[in-house]
């Protein structure tokens, strides 16, 4: 009788557990990132945008600029812009290979130095974002922001 009750726990168990449906590991890796880089740039966190924006990432601002990876890491944290709060939401994401593209609506606020005048940045945005596999770590390829 012991070994029949095993047998079925062990049925159900297996039957339950492939049933459930799972999230592809690197969606979840690229949700992390999402929303990790919206706290660095709270957080002014230099290190982790070294670490997780790729050497030839480029950035697209509403105001028509063009950022390059170490402009990108000034402006958000040596005082063009500064981030009080920031929260990714209607995260979207489609993976092709080493490659991914994703979105998010980064609700934040903050100000902005723009053309040496302070604005007030706060605001929903809507971010497209790229990102490429290096070493079986995703990074941030390419960000364009838009109102």
């Amino acid at each position: 009788m012991k070994k029949l009750l095993l047998i079925f726990f062990l049925a159900f168990t297996v039957s339950h557990v492939n049933s459930t449906p799972l999230r592809p590991v690197n969606e979840d890796q690229l949700t992390t990132l999402i929303d990790s880089f919206s706290v660095a740039l709270v957080k002014k966190d230099k290190v982790w945008m070294q670490a997780n924006l790729n050497d030839g990432c480029k950035m697209y601002d509403p105001t028509g600029s063009t950022l390059n990876k170490s402009s990108i890491i000034m402006a958000f944290t040596q005082g063009i812009y500064s981030i009080s709060k920031s929260e990714a939401l209607n995260r979207s994401i489609k993976i092709n290979g080493t490659q991914a593209d994703a979105s998010a609506d980064l609700k934040v606020e903050g100000f902005g130095n723009i053309n040496g005048n302070e604005m007030d940045i706060t605001g929903t945005y809507r971010f497209n974002l790229k990102f490429v596999l290096v070493e079986s770590n995703w990074q941030i390829s390419e960000i364009t922001i838009n109102q």
